[in-house]
């Protein structure tokens, strides 16, 4: 084993080269950390990213995610031995009796770490399950859980591949906006920073109304002048730090962050006025619904969570404004 100066060296530089520690509630790697859950029976599991000062949770399935005093975590013993941990009592392991996590009313019991291995050959952080009571993990549950880890780096490194081939990748090509895959990158990113440094941070849905009836009376080409123009207003709307997103079809979004407690108002208005304005199509100028919904992200949400908390609210909005005995009325 490489010493442990020249191991911390890889680490760092992986987690920096990947970006780990500007994005938390991403939800493909949440999605990884629930299979871990569901092949070990455990009541949580995670994904955990070590610096030279925190263990920082950027994923969980049944815990919060945030940070962590590095001394004080039980995986890092994983990290740094560069090896993986299970154990189907923690309170009974004296390798943790440095670690809160087993001390109190409700310890951890079952613990099964795995060391995540980049291609280069640096652990970057772990997969962890863990529950409040005891249980064995067999040998055929332990390979599945170490497929889950290798699968999971080989995710992260090729978002992170497909963020460094630049426009292309990352933006739908008939409206320019981004794509759902980047918008996912920067929710997380405003997780992380609102977790550092407070504040707090808004999604934003826009749906065309009757979209499918332009299409059919219009054609397509109309169509795709409707979202090149809608695209354009909502950016035109919103400030140079903020994120505009085509989710696909005739849908955007927009992520932007604020200072805790700000009138989001004024942003919300400007979106809704710009939408407001005819649209040139098909030889005229049309007037074209477009519904919005808006909602705060709450603390412990992931990207998932905070698009659908914002899509409540857009539906909502649509069920208000629509007319007696229509569909969207029921």
């Amino acid at each position: 084993m490489a010493s442990h100066a020249a191991a911390d060296r890889r680490r760092l530089d992986a987690i920096r080269r990947l970006e780990l520690l500007d994005g938390a509630g991403d939800p493909a790697v949440t999605a990884f950390t629930r299979l871990a859950s569901f092949i070990t029976g455990a009541a949580a599991a995670a994904v955990h990213i070590f610096d030279e000062e925190s263990q920082h949770r950027i994923a969980a399935d049944g815990a919060p995610l945030g940070e962590h005093p590095r001394d004080d975590a039980m995986c890092r013993l994983v990290v740094d031995g560069e090896q993986r941990i299970v154990c189907a009592d923690a309170v009974l392991e004296p390798r943790f009796s440095h670690s809160s996590f087993v001390r109190g009313s409700d310890p951890v019991r079952f613990y099964a770490s795995l060391p995540l291995w980049t291609s280069d050959g640096a652990v970057i952080g772990t997969l962890c399950c863990w529950d409040t009571v005891p249980r064995d993990l067999g040998a055929e549950r332990l390979a599945r859980l170490e497929d889950v880890a290798e699968q999971l780096v080989a995710r992260i490194e090729l978002i992170r591949l497909a963020t460094d081939l630049g426009h292309a990748a990352a933006h739908d090509p008939l409206t320019g906006a981004v794509n759902r895959l980047v918008l996912a990158d920067r929710l997380a990113r405003a997780f992380a920073r609102r977790a550092r440094h407070g504040g707090d941070v808004l999604v934003v849905l826009a749906d065309v109304d009757a979209f499918k009836g332009i299409n059919d009376s219009f054609g397509h080409d109309a169509g795709d002048e409707v979202l090149v123009t809608v695209a354009r207003r909502v950016r035109a709307s919103t400030r140079v730090e903020d994120t505009v997103a085509r989710l696909g079809g005739d849908e955007f979004a927009v992520v932007a962050e604020t200072a805790a407690g700000a009138d989001t108002d004024d942003l919300l208005g400007r979106i809704r006025a710009a939408m407001a304005a005819p649209i040139g199509f098909a030889g005229g100028m049309h007037r074209v619904g477009v519904t919005i919904g808006a909602a705060l992200a709450e603390p412990g949400d992931d990207v998932r969570a905070a698009i659908a908390r914002a899509d409540r609210a857009m539906y909502e909005r649509k069920v208000a404004a629509a007319p007696a005995g229509s569909a969207h009325a029921r």
